[in-house]
């Protein structure tokens, strides 16, 4: 069955647009960056897209993807202006290649991307203590560029502890937070049913959307 993220929830969140981050990698942040891209765009709304930063190979497929969903016209220069190659954090795939990330490029890009757009959607690499830079990480990125952070989590045992780690991370920072979407249930044991109301008590943020699996 699709799942929509409601637009109104997300436009709502602020006049910019939103960073989609994750308590690790592989939970689901460029699946739902593009169900929300889409939902967007089918409303009409002018939605701009950006990976900042990717590692794992020449051309970025996540930003690919991304551009699909926005129905964006834009460089892929622009959405994802560091492509690294290793699989790798960035801030090691970078050492590999002998590389220095720039970050005023990134935020050259996204300057350049929120003047075309009415809103914005940002999707992180791994989690928020990923490292870009030395004494750099992508909790910093979303912090400098003035998003509120959305926190995309796993269902199952252990998703307690990383969320509200998470939290804590953003909101030292002075990271707003919009909410969580827990991605990907596959199952419907106890911790299952329990985790996303206990998450949102014990953080004091919501739970904007639950997205069962779908091997599609």
């Amino acid at each position: 069955m699709p799942v929509r993220i409601s637009a109104e929830t997300i436009m709502g969140i602020s006049w910019k647009g939103i960073f989609v981050t994750a308590t690790d990698t592989g939970v689901g942040k460029t699946y739902v960056s593009a169900l929300i891209a889409r939902e967007l765009a089918e409303k009409g709304v002018n939605v701009g897209v950006m990976k900042p930063v990717f590692s794992g190979g020449a051309k970025s497929g996540d930003a690919v993807i991304l551009k699909k969903a926005a129905r964006a016209k834009d460089e892929l220069g622009l959405i994802n202006p560091v492509c690294l190659k290793y699989p790798l954090a960035p801030y090691v795939s970078a050492k590999l290649e002998k590389k220095i990330i720039n970050l005023r490029d990134i935020l050259r890009a996204y300057a350049e991307l929120r003047k075309r757009h009415e809103f914005m959607i940002a999707e992180g690499i791994g989690g928020v203590l990923v490292p870009l830079k030395l004494n750099y990480f992508v909790a910093d990125l979303i912090k400098d560029l003035g998003l509120p952070a959305l926190i995309v989590t796993r269902p199952g045992l252990g998703t307690i502890n990383h969320s509200l780690m998470t939290v804590s991370i953003l909101e030292t920072r002075g990271v707003k937070i919009a909410g969580f979407v827990f991605n990907g249930r596959r199952h419907s044991g106890l911790a299952e049913k329990t985790n996303p109301k206990t998450i949102s008590e014990l953080s004091g943020y919501p739970v904007l959307a639950e997205i069962p699996f779908d091997r599609g």
